[in-house]
């Protein structure tokens, strides 16, 4: 019996973790296109602090698997809409995947300040998703520095705002406590 209880448990929490991820896409792409200050395009690349603020979430929120599908499903849904550039793909996942590991390890070690993992979201976006765009539109120093700053802008903006959420959502209630076993 208690087996029966622990796998219809494990299957609600699947599916309460698919669930929040693809309202999580939703809010992400309708953040992209419908606040008209939500991001700016400069040299191609469109600059979204509401992805980061999502990855932010995500990441800490469902852990490392759902914050990378949520952060495709965001870039694949503004990319092919044309709300978004191809470097949402490694701007945006790259950033998860860092707060998605972040988030695990302080979660192991420190669970009561997990949600800091937040700040780490431009750790990713910046150092891995900024190196890969510099090297698509042709890798030079100056390109390399420039792609930095362009998704620093965006992706410390969107991570502090995903602090201040986790911390409202925490005293709400809601914590990666709440999607985990």
């Amino acid at each position: 019996m208690a087996s029966e209880e622990k796998t219809t448990r494990l299957k609600n929490k699947l599916v309460l973790k698919i669930t929040v991820s693809a309202i999580f896409i939703a809010v992400g792409v309708v953040l992209s296109y419908l606040n008209p200050f939500g991001y700016f395009t400069i040299a191609g690349t469109r600059i979204n602090p509401f992805a980061h603020l999502i990855n932010a979430l995500t990441g800490v929120l469902l852990g490392l698997s759902f914050s990378i599908i949520s952060a495709l499903g965001i870039a694949i849904i503004r990319f092919s809409t044309n709300i978004g550039s191809i470097h949402a793909f490694h701007g945006g996942i790259s950033g998860a995947i860092i707060v998605g590991i972040v988030s695990y390890f302080l979660n192991k070690k420190y669970p009561k300040y997990v949600e800091y993992a937040a700040f780490t979201e431009p750790v990713g976006t910046v150092f891995i998703g900024g190196t890969i765009t510099a090297l698509i539109e042709g890798f030079t120093l100056a390109n390399l520095l420039f792609f930095w700053w362009l998704f620093m802008l965006s992706s410390v903006v969107g991570s502090a705002l995903g602090f201040i959420v986790l911390k409202i959502l925490k005293d709400s209630g809601f914590s990666r406590k709440t999607f985990s076993d």
